[in-house]
């Protein structure tokens, strides 16, 4: 299916003749940048969605001087939630 070229040139030509030699340059821009937009707006919603069902990384407590990271994993171990 799909739109073939010479349907194409028919509502080129329909269009031409409704809106005039002057005014298509302008539709077709304004068309141009409402596709933009609306492509970028998915993108948008698109990364928003995905950002939000992707699960944060655990991150650790940075290490502190006389801190080594044993003692930095098992502070985040028990300020974990439990899972019971």
């Amino acid at each position: 299916m799909g739109i073939h070229w010479t349907e194409l040139m028919v509502v080129a030509f329909v269009a031409l003749l409704i809106f005039g030699p002057k005014r298509l340059p302008e539709i077709g821009g304004a068309v141009g940048r409402t596709y933009r937009e609306f492509r970028k707006s998915l993108g948008e919603i698109s990364e928003l969605a995905t950002n939000d069902l992707t699960p944060p990384e655990r991150q650790l407590p940075a290490a502190t001087p006389g801190r080594d990271a044993e003692t930095a994993d098992r502070t985040m171990r028990d300020s974990a939630p439990s899972r019971t």
